[in-house]
């Protein structure tokens, strides 16, 4: 309920919200937003993803998502990912 709140009197729509959550948890280098229409329809985040982790297990945490993995001297030194989160304008905001 204080969510809506806080949506109704900031005057931002849902999509708008969602940006800037996606801004406010710091876990992206770089946030793309693909406006279409005049409304947002879609987000890019880029991330640094932890070396340890499997790379099946990266790719089964979203279903549109592009994975560039560095490796130097036999060894993953650097994992990217970029996902593209769609846009509900009218849904409720939810963090990603």
């Amino acid at each position: 309920m204080e969510n809506n709140n806080k949506q109704e009197h900031s005057g931002l729509s849902p999509s708008e919200i969602q940006v800037l959550e996606m801004m406010r948890s710091k876990r992206f280098l770089s946030i793309k937003v693909i406006i279409k229409n005049g409304e947002v329809d879609a987000i890019e985040g880029l991330e640094r993803l932890d070396t340890g982790e499997r790379i099946i297990d990266m790719l089964k945490q979203h279903d549109f998502q592009n994975l560039e993995i560095k490796q130097s001297n036999g060894k993953i030194v650097c994992v990217n990912r970029i996902f593209r989160k769609k846009i509900d304008p009218f849904a409720k905001t939810k963090s990603c």
